[in-house]
């Protein structure tokens, strides 16, 4: 009530300055009674106030399904598959997770294949794996609770709180993880060979030329 009080006076005081025009102030007056009258009547019912105040959106012509899944990234969406499809989780675990918790796992078993641990921020693991931190969450939440990983938060007093430390901890999957190969996925080629050298040609020898006696 005071504000609208003081509301009303600097009305009046900048109509007294002739900053603002006869209508304009009894229209705005108008508004700071009717202001007035629902919170009178508000104490009185009990009731809320009438919300016209807020902005009133167009209605939109997209269907509850379209409006929330919204506009996607092409270059995320195909990041996000190709890294579903290359199986960083065993197949006896991998039908528990979703195509975008699969990829953010992607990201979690390069890091530990690599260098024994993650300690990447929820938000740069869902930016590597294209999808969103709720997803990452979801997967870290689900790999905890199979056993797979080992999530320790590490917070801090007054202050923003360190990257979560994840390590695997199921037997095989750290048996999977050794064979897994973070740039091109899982080898399940022989390696216990290797190609031998050249012995060069002719060709080679001459710098392109055909040999000739």
């Amino acid at each position: 009530m005071a504000e609208l009080d003081d509301f009303c006076r600097q009305i009046w005081t900048l109509y007294g300055e002739e900053s603002l025009g006869e209508d304009d102030a009894e229209r705005l007056c108008e508004k700071a009674d009717r202001q007035r009258a629902n919170l009178k009547n508000g104490h009185t019912d009990h009731c809320a106030l009438p919300r016209s105040f807020y902005p009133q959106r167009p209605r939109s012509e997209h269907s509850r399904r379209e409006a929330a899944h919204g506009p996607r990234d092409p270059v995320r969406w195909r990041r996000k598959r190709r890294l579903a499809r290359m199986q960083a989780v065993r197949p006896e675990f991998a039908g528990a997770f979703t195509e975008g918790e699969s990829a953010a796992l992607y990201i979690v078993m390069s890091d530990c294949r690599q260098h024994g641990k993650c300690d990447r921020s929820v938000k740069e693991i869902g930016d590597r794996a294209g999808v969103g931190p709720t997803t990452v969450r979801n997967a870290l939440r689900k790999a905890s609770t199979l056993g797979l990983l080992r999530v320790t938060q590490r917070r801090q007093w007054r202050a923003r709180n360190l990257p979560n430390h994840i390590v695997v901890v199921h037997r095989r999957q750290i048996a999977w993880i050794a064979k897994f190969r973070p740039n091109l996925g899982l080898k399940f080629y022989p390696t216990g060979f290797k190609k031998a050298a050249s012995t060069g040609s002719s060709r080679n020898k001459y710098g392109g030329r055909p040999f000739s006696s």
